[in-house]
Order: structure tokens, then C-alpha cells, then sequence
């Protein structure tokens, strides 16, 4: 089979639009069901459609009166540049959420942490423990770089054998690995591990482990977790070394 490049960027976008939205081809979320917009149109019959949020011919969010929140997003339909008087539709579809409360904790702002370290204080005090752990895996450490290396070997075949996303990290072993990576930081940067909280809205609070160390005078801050994330799940740097991605954190933090 052959492929050929869209030339025309409105009807790549209806493409994209298709594939990421159509219920058919989208899995339920426990939070989010995706329904098809013929279903959605049913719903909102004798309903206020649009009474939470809504751009006319475009978008909707109803509360429904049995306490649902459904989200109806409208086809959309554009002319294609490259074919005179042709036009493309992407479907419109629907998310379905069992509550109000389902809606907004699927839709409030998410930490890359919450499922990974959920308290960085309670982290902080047993790195120590994590070390511990971590060395049942691979033998005793001595905190050089040279031991990255072994720690290469761990993500190696992590990522040989698992989904390189946050949601399919053992938090338990990001943390042994978040605990030792930041250990070496905190020691070659004769830093101290500093607890920073980042708010998520309005309610919800995150509790960052990271270093603060002595530069020029001043204090500086390195996120360990965020390197040790960057190794394991962010495809970009998928076969990067922690052991490079220490010599690169460390050669930024000294500038």
C-alpha cells in the first residue's frame, strides 16, 4: 500500500480531527465516555443544552437533569483550498461524564507526580529507604556517576518491556530511581533536598521533591523526578541515558 502527503493542511486536520474524536475508534475513558453525536443529540432533547457552557453551532456542555454533565461537540466542516467548491465534515461525537464531581476532577489541572509521588515530604524522609531498595535490585552504589550506569540497565529493559507513559510506571520504582539519581545531584551540587509545593487550582496543592544547591552566590533548584520521568517516558529521549541526562542537568545547573 502507498501513502501519499496531504496537500491540502484543512483536509489533514479533519483527518486528525476524525481519528482522535471518533467514538468508533476512541477507547471509554472511567471518566469520560465518548458517544457518538446522534447520541448526544438524544440526551439534550427537553434538556437546557448549553446551560454550564456553550458556543453555538460548535460546542456544548449540559447538566443533564439526571445530574450527568455531557459535552457535545458539533461536526465541523471547512472548505478544501486545493478543490474549488469542496467541502470535508469531521463527525462531531460526545464525552459523557456520571457527575458533575467526575467532570471536574477529570478537567481540573494534573501534576505529572500525583500517581508517582503523591506527598514529596513523606518521599523526602524515606530516601534513604528507597536507596535501600533500589540496591536489593542492582548490588551496593557508591553515589558516582559511573553508577548511573547501572541505572541505564534498569530503564533499559523498562522500557524494553513496558508502555512509556506516567500511567504505566511503577511508583515504586520511580521512586527508588527518582531517590538514588537525586542523591547523586544533591551531593556532587553539595545541595539539600528542598520540598516545593505547586498549586493545581483553586484546592489542590503538589508537593515537589527537589534539590536547592549554593551557585554564584545564590540558590538554584534541580527537579530530579523530572529527569528521571524524562528517561523513562517522554519518547523524545527514548534511549538516552540517565547518565547522560545527569552530565547534561549538571553542566545547566553550573552555568
Amino acid at each position: 500500500m502507498q501513502f501519499k502527503l496531504f496537500r491540502s493542511p484543512q483536509l489533514f486536520l479533519l483527518l486528525l480531527l476524525f481519528v482522535s474524536v471518533n467514538p468508533a475508534q476512541s477507547p471509554s475513558s472511567s471518566s469520560g465516555r465518548r458517544i457518538s453525536f446522534a447520541e448526544g443529540q438524544k440526551l439534550v432533547v427537553n434538556e437546557p443544552e448549553g446551560n454550564l457552557s456553550k458556543q453555538p453551532g460548535k460546542f456544548t456542555r449540559t447538566k443533564l437533569r439526571d445530574g450527568r454533565v455531557l459535552e457535545l461537540f458539533y461536526p465541523i466542516t471547512v472548505s478544501l483550498s486545493s478543490r474549488k467548491g469542496k467541502t470535508a465534515t469531521a463527525p462531531g461525537y460526545g464525552v459523557l461524564y456520571e457527575s458533575e464531581a467526575s467532570f471536574k476532577e477529570t478537567n481540573r489541572p494534573h501534576h505529572a507526580l500525583e500517581d508517582l509521588i503523591s506527598d514529596g515530604r513523606v518521599f523526602v524522609g524515606m530516601v534513604p529507604m528507597h536507596v535501600t531498595k533500589l540496591e536489593k535490585r542492582v548490588g551496593k552504589l557508591d553515589y558516582s556517576r559511573g553508577s548511573l550506569r547501572r541505572l541505564d540497565s534498569l530503564i533499559s529493559g523498562y522500557l524494553a518491556s513496558h508502555t512509556h507513559t506516567t500511567a504505566h510506571i511503577e511508583p515504586a520504582f520511580f521512586q527508588q530511581m527518582t531517590a538514588y539519581y537525586g542523591e547523586v545531584l544533591r551531593r556532587e551540587l553539595k545541595g539539600e533536598w528542598k520540598v516545593r509545593e505547586v498549586k493545581l487550582g483553586v484546592a489542590r496543592v503538589q508537593a515537589e521533591p527537589n534539590i536547592e544547591f549554593p551557585h554564584g552566590g545564590r540558590t538554584k533548584e534541580i527537579k530530579p523526578w523530572s529527569t528521571v520521568l524524562k528517561a523513562m517516558a517522554n519518547e523524545d529521549l527514548r534511549g538516552t541515558k540517565l547518565s547522560k541526562l545527569f552530565d547534561d542537568e549538571l553542566r545547566a545547573a553550573q552555568q
